[in-house]
């Protein structure tokens, strides 16, 4: 089968402060119901739900991947956009620092159809798209995405855009 997720992450723990994340995004998020991380990381993310994840230092949203392909941004902060789709060997990553777009990589069956900006440090130390997301989004959260446990706790949400 193969790896499909997507989502957004962001250098700054927005937990207990999810009306302010969604004033940031401009989204609408409505509380439905504690989940856990296996949950919200699952493949292929349901329309209109957006389930989060907080660490100490950041905030992972897991969205459909249809919300993945443009960046998203805010201010004073960075944020990570990713998707992953083993299935179609399809990657996308956008890396913005306050608003302002950095990093933009779409690759597909090997070929990179997008390549803007100055390469990430972690770019240096690998080629293989899916490790250089997963190393963005550890160095923009704080936190491995391998090192979280299955069972820790993240909440899901209704999400308008």
């Amino acid at each position: 089968m193969g790896f499909n997720v997507s989502g957004v992450a962001i250098n700054r723990s927005y937990q207990d402060k999810v009306e302010a994340l969604a004033k940031e995004l401009n989204w609408k998020l409505e509380f439905v119901e504690e989940i856990i991380f296996e949950t919200a990381s699952e493949n292929w993310k349901e329309e209109g739900l957006c389930d989060i994840y907080f660490t100490e230092n950041g905030t992972i949203l897991f969205l459909n991947m249809d919300l993945c392909t443009e960046s998203w941004s805010i201010d004073q902060g960075n944020v990570l956009t990713f998707a992953i789709s083993e299935t179609s060997m399809a990657f996308n990553l956008n890396y913005c620092e306050d608003r302002k777009s950095v990093r933009s990589v779409m690759i597909f069956n090997g070929d990179k159809m997008v390549d803007e900006g100055e390469a990430l440090e972690v770019e240096g130390t690998t080629n293989d798209a899916t490790e250089i997301i997963w190393g963005q989004l550890e160095k923009t959260t704080g936190k491995s995405f391998w090192s979280i446990e299955p069972d820790e706790k993240a909440y899901r949400y209704r999400l308008t855009v």
